[in-house]
Parts: C-alpha cells; sequence; structure tokens
C-alpha cells in the first residue's frame, strides 16, 4: 500500500506521468510554467494578518484540508496534526488541539461538531465550542476526502473504496457499505454529498454510488468513466472532485475520464465531455468552474457543456480549486501567488503573493479571503 500511494504521488505531482520512467531514473521532468505575464490590477487586495495554524507541510501531496469558516471563527487542520478555532477578525487563537498522527483530510464543521481523518487510518470528531476530543474510530484505509456530518451521522469513504456511517454524538458504527478499489488509484478523493433520503459517493473506479442514508444500501449505481489504454496510469479514471447536486441533476468530473452532468431522473447524461479533473469544482449561476490537471481553469454553461473559456497561461503551476469572491474567481498556486480572474470573461485581472506556496482553495466570505499556505500559515486578505 505504501509503495502504491508513493507511486501514485508522484503521479499527481508531475502533472502527466507519460514520462514517469524518466522521474524514477533521477530526471525531472515536471512542465515549467511559464513566466508570469504583468498584470494591471483591476481589483484592490491587501493583506490584513497573518497566524501560524499549523507546521510547514513536509512533502508536497496533495491533501483535502481546506479551512471552514463558520460563524465567525475559522477552523483550521494541518498534516501535523494541529486543529485551531481562529477569530476571522483578528486572527486570535481561541483554541488548539494536537491530534497525535498527522491528518489528511478535514475538517468538516457541522452541529458542534468537527471531523477529521488521520494518516493512521482513523476519525477524530471533536467539540466544535472547545476543541476537546470526543471519540476516535479506526477504519480499514485513510480517510482521503473530508468527512460528512448529516445530523446525527458522520459519514466517511476510505482508500480502499468502503463507507462507514458512525453516530456523530459517541462514534458508535451505524453500517458500513463495500464497494472496492482497483489496485492503483490517485491518493485524492471526493466526499460523500447528501441528496434528499440519499448519499452520493464517486469512486476510484470511475462508478458514482447513491446509498440509502438509514440503512447503507446502494439504490443504484452508475459507471461515469471507463477505464483504457496499456498501463495502469493510463487506466485510472478516479473520481475525486465532490459530486455537485442541483435540480435532479448531478455535476461530476473523473480523472482521465469526463466532466459531465448526469440526470438523476432518468441515469442518462445530459452532456458530458473529455476532461481529467481531481480538484472540485464550483457550479455558479449557469456556469461551472473547473482546475482541470493541466492547470487550466475553465468555464462552461451547466445546461448543454459549451465552453464559455478556458485560461491556460497559468499552466503547470500547481493551481488550486476555483473559489468565487463577489462576482471574481481565485485560485492559488505552488509558488504562492493569487489569481484573480473575472468570472464572465476569463481574464486575469489582479494578482497577490503571499508568503509560502498555496495547495489549499481559498476560503471566502463576502470580500475576505483567508489562506492556509504551504509553511503552516493562515492568511487574511481582503477584496475592494
Amino acid at each position: 500500500m505504501k509503495m502504491k500511494l508513493f507511486i501514485l504521488i508522484l503521479c499527481t505531482l508531475i502533472q502527466g506521468c507519460s514520462k514517469l520512467d524518466d522521474y524514477m531514473l533521477g530526471k525531472d521532468n515536471t512542465p515549467k510554467p511559464k513566466e508570469l505575464k504583468q498584470v494591471k490590477d483591476k481589483i484592490k487586495v491587501d493583506q490584513n494578518w497573518s497566524v501560524a495554524a499549523g507546521k510547514a507541510s513536509k512533502n508536497k501531496e496533495y491533501l483535502r484540508l481546506k479551512p471552514v469558516v463558520s460563524r465567525g471563527v475559522i477552523y483550521s487542520a494541518d498534516a501535523s496534526g494541529l486543529v485551531q478555532a481562529i477569530n476571522k477578525h483578528n486572527g486570535e487563537i481561541k483554541w488548539s488541539t494536537a491530534i497525535n498522527h498527522g491528518l489528511v483530510s478535514g475538517p468538516a464543521v457541522a452541529g458542534g461538531y468537527i471531523a477529521v481523518g488521520t494518516n493512521n487510518a482513523s476519525l477524530v470528531v471533536l467539540n466544535q465550542n472547545n476543541g476537546k476530543k470526543l471519540w476516535q474510530k479506526k477504519v480499514t484505509g485513510e480517510i482521503l476526502s473530508p468527512p460528512t456530518i448529516l445530523g446525527k451521522k458522520v459519514i466517511v469513504k476510505t482508500i480502499d473504496g468502503r463507507v462507514y456511517a458512525f453516530n456523530t454524538a459517541d462514534g458508535k458504527q451505524v453500517w458500513m457499505a463495500e464497494h472496492g478499489s482497483p489496485s492503483l488509484i490517485l491518493k485524492a478523493s471526493s466526499s460523500p454529498v447528501a441528496m434528499g433520503n440519499m448519499i452520493l459517493i464517486g469512486f476510484s473506479d470511475g462508478k458514482l454510488d447513491a446509498f440509502d442514508q438509514q440503512t447503507g444500501r446502494v439504490m443504484w449505481q452508475r459507471s461515469i468513466a471507463y477505464a483504457s489504454g496499456p498501463s495502469d496510469v493510463e487506466r485510472l479514471v478516479d473520481i475525486d472532485a465532490d459530486p455537485i447536486v442541483e435540480n435532479n441533476v448531478v455535476y461530476l468530473a473523473s480523472y482521465q475520464g469526463y466532466i459531465g452532468a448526469l440526470s438523476l431522473v432518468d441515469g442518462q447524461f445530459i452532456w458530458k465531455k473529455p476532461g481529467s479533473v481531481y480538484k472540485n469544482m464550483i457550479l455558479i449561476g449557469n456556469n461551472l468552474y473547473v482546475t482541470d490537471s493541466h492547470d487550466v481553469v475553465w468555464s462552461i454553461d451547466k445546461r448543454n457543456g459549451q465552453v464559455n473559456w478556458k485560461q491556460t497561461s497559468l499552466k503547470a503551476r500547481g493551481l488550486t480549486e476555483p473559489a468565487l469572491i463577489k462576482k471574481d474567481l481565485v485560485v492559488g498556486d505552488k509558488t504562492g501567488y493569487l489569481h484573480f480572474i473575472d468570472a464572465q470573461t476569463g481574464e486575469i485581472i489582479a494578482r497577490s503573493k503571499v508568503s509560502g506556496g498555496i495547495s489549499i482553495s481559498p476560503s471566502v466570505t463576502g470580500r475576505k479571503l483567508y489562506v492556509l499556505t504551504d509553511n503552516g500559515m493562515l492568511n487574511q486578505l481582503s477584496v475592494s
């Protein structure tokens, strides 16, 4: 398992595994990013405060550790195992809890609880108000995607294709379902998404399953992408972006597969187009915004799959998934730049830099951005 994950990390890092053999032989074939063109800022970006929210990351893994903003508090989790509650206005730390193991996903915050996944295949749940650990449960594999808290249940998907439901209050297992997993997968994963009495979950074999929330029974299953190609790497079709559900339509994407809209009425695709995505998408109005695995940012019409625009000047910069701040998009990159993009035209309208690489998408409330950098600093920026 360790060797499998190591290879997958390399695949993600080099943004294209066709030259994996060269990389293993010591040749750095990472694509070189284009030199950034100077941008005349059309919006003003100010950096307000910065606070230590963990230790510097020692590796280049893609981890789902995006901070959550709730009721004036930012909840952050870092790879070293530190979970913190921070005042969103001034950066003051309200409480801090150290987990005994490193973290790979979370935090999920809801109903007075915080849930995180550890690198020793455990689910940890804390009290939202004071950070006290309430319970910890061992599962069969790492929880690479943030847990989903649904009332009295917390739902998690493990790297080996199992889905668990635990009682949120005491950690008792309610049910477990087994989907399975291919021998080679990306070290990334999509989270369970609630829809009515169902939970939608994408898996690493390109399938989307709908589970009954109460029992864990599989209600239906759809194949979204099909593995093809002579090598295991070419056959990767993981669904790693969270499905987005709106009006009986689910929007989803897979790695080396498709971006598409699936009708939940008849189970048929409304549209789909080739694409390779492993980071979350966002849906705003009629537009689906996507950062693909080659660091191209897309705007796609959700109704028919037509491409509105694509921004290609940021290739190989290690972009985050997009976030929306007012009417504009923002993506971070591995060198510490934030790139602001006009959501209507795809034009880059401003750029700002923080002191550390950005692997996690900014969290946004109003005109404020909260950016957790690879060196463990949480930054607040404002846009005007």
